[in-house]
């Protein structure tokens, strides 16, 4: 009789235990996808007034244009970034380059 009340409370403590690691598992995929959604508008707000700025500028130092593809890169594809920015860094790469910023 002992064994049996052990193997059903064990087994509620088991199910309960499995239950919240899914749970949590589950807490931290949400939080992750937050992390990430928040990471990917900073990044496109960023970007956007970059290229705005450079773009009224009429011009970009290599190393700033080296920095921007970077971003751009690290948006569009690690973060799943939409193609809205596309355009606007191909105004950016056709800008006139200088030589590195000071």
């Amino acid at each position: 009789m002992t064994e049996i009340i052990i193997a059903v409370l064990g087994s509620g403590v088991l199910s309960t235990l499995i239950s919240q690691l899914f749970a949590l598992g589950f807490r931290r995929m949400e939080t992750k996808q937050g992390y990430e959604a928040a990471l990917r508008l900073l990044m496109k707000n960023g970007l956007r007034g970059l290229c705005s700025t450079y773009i009224r500028q009429g011009w970009i130092y290599e190393d700033e244009l080296e920095d921007i593809i970077d971003m751009h890169q690290c948006y569009h594809n690690d973060l799943k970034g939409n193609g809205y920015l596309d355009t606007m860094m191909d105004k950016v790469k056709a800008l006139e380059v200088r030589g590195v910023g000071q």
